[in-house]
């Protein structure tokens, strides 16, 4: 925190910022990845070494590149791609899913970058495509990973959800109002991280949920109050239904036949 305060202050990308925070982000990052496990888990110093030398390794390399005279989305694109592979080898060697969320997210800076390098961000529409395909490869990846690797799988899906956010905020940010497609997957996104949060107990998910949602209400057009009054009125009718038939009603006991708990005069 103090480097990176320190490089804040200075102003000036150069040899000196790289130092600064190449150097001891590559130590510290170092030290967590060799570090062994503790019955089959990271221990805590563990993933404070990682998460806080992969950001400074990260910055480091960008300042590096910026101080080459390299553009910025080409800066940022090379970053994120070599963050993402260095990254990777932690969340699967030491099974640090802090790591792994890391590389996640540069994976998706990655993209973006590499848009903004070709394209010029000329219109938006693909990039938001692109972040769904990569959504949808991290729910991929993340079910794959839900059986033998619980947490890989929640930081995944967190990852996927910040993805589908992005789109809402970056309609909202730009003052571009989105179409009834994009509402859709913002609905769905919504409903689906604060359902897979709910069902596996994982708080991350479900606060993302509820972000999607938020982007998805700030968003959304004329016709989805209507509509999702009547779905939600028919979802309360069904839940509210029987699941099945109830038993008949017991024959009455005759004379003499009432069980022994039931005779309160004996």
């Amino acid at each position: 925190m103090g480097l990176a305060v320190t490089v804040t202050r200075r102003g000036d990308v150069d040899a000196v910022a790289t130092v600064l925070l190449l150097v001891p982000g590559a130590l510290l990052f170092w030290l967590g990845a060799q570090a062994p496990n503790e019955d089959g888990l990271p221990p805590a110093y563990q993933s404070v070494l990682l998460v806080t030398g992969w950001p400074l390794v990260f910055a480091g390399v960008l300042a590096l590149l910026a101080a080459a005279g390299v553009s910025t989305a080409l800066a940022l694109m090379v970053t994120a791609v070599l963050s993402a592979a260095l990254a990777v080898w932690p969340a699967l060697e030491r099974n640090s899913a802090i790591s792994l969320l890391g590389a996640a997210l540069a994976g998706g800076v990655a993209i973006l970058a590499f848009w903004e390098l070709v394209f010029d961000f000329e219109t938006i529409t693909p990039a938001r495509v692109l972040l769904v395909l990569y959504a949808c490869v991290l729910v991929l990846a993340s079910l794959a990973l839900r059986e033998p690797a619980p947490r890989h799988a929640e930081v995944l899906i967190d990852v996927a959800g910040l993805a589908i956010a992005l789109i809402g905020f970056d309609a909202w940010w730009a003052g571009d109002p989105v179409n009834v497609f994009w509402q859709v997957v913002l609905l769905g996104a919504g409903l689906g991280l604060v359902a897979f949060g709910a069902l596996d107990r994982h708080p991350g998910p479900g606060y993302l949920g509820v972000v999607n949602l938020v982007a998805f209400i700030a968003t959304a057009g004329v016709l989805w109050p209507l509509l999702l009054i009547a779905v939600g009125v028919l979802m309360l009718g069904a839940g509210l239904r029987p699941r099945r038939p109830l038993p008949p009603e017991p024959d009455p006991y005759r004379a003499g036949e009432a069980p022994l708990a039931a005779r309160v005069d004996e």
